[in-house]
């Protein structure tokens, strides 16, 4: 019993032929079940049983109450005036997402204001970009087991998008999005 899969006129085509005679998925449906290769044994990830040591551990020990400083909102919010990462030019980006009328002109007012106070929290740039305070959330460190690493080819990248590419890669590592790492899957 032999399983054939075509494309015509945009259709996945998928019939079933037993001694050169075609059956139709429909009359065939427990042969196709078993159609399907399952994957090696040696590329299953196998995982490891042990305990999670205290190190590892993520313990959130929030100190205080991070919401006692947040301003109260106005009834009446003010018209838009600049603040220093929020200027004109960046309010008409925001409108542009914003031309379908969702909002009325009172809710858009306190859109605008709350953007404006809370102006260090939003990125318009990548050199703009912070991190988490270390306070609320503290850097991860994740157990490994020792092992021998694999090695795979990096992918090629077309040469129609090369400059592009390296343009992105560039900006990221000048905003400290990427960081050099020097661990043994580290792409060249």
């Amino acid at each position: 019993m032999e399983l054939h899969q075509s494309r015509a006129a945009g259709k996945t085509v998928v019939a079933v032929e037993e001694d050169n005679k075609k059956v139709s998925l429909e009359e065939a449906a427990d042969a196709v079940c078993f159609a399907k290769k399952y994957k090696p044994a040696a590329l299953k990830v196998k995982p490891v049983l042990g305990t999670l040591p205290e190190k590892f551990r993520i313990i959130r020990e929030i100190m205080g109450d991070p919401l006692k400083d947040l301003p109260k909102l106005p009834e009446h919010p003010l018209e838009f005036s600049p603040k220093e990462r929020y200027m004109a030019k960046r309010k008409e980006k925001l409108d542009l997402g914003h031309m379908s009328n969702f909002l009325w002109p009172e809710e858009q007012k306190l859109m605008y204001w709350i953007v404006a106070e809370q102006n260090q929290a939003f990125a318009w740039e990548d050199n703009e970009k912070g991190k988490f305070k270390e306070e609320y959330f503290p850097a991860i460190e994740i157990l490994t087991v020792a092992h021998i690493p694999w090695v795979e080819r990096p992918f090629r990248i077309p040469p129609a998008i090369y400059d592009k590419v390296c343009s992105i890669i560039k900006r990221k590592i000048d905003a400290g999005v990427y960081e050099p790492l020097n661990s043994s899957y580290h792409s060249r």
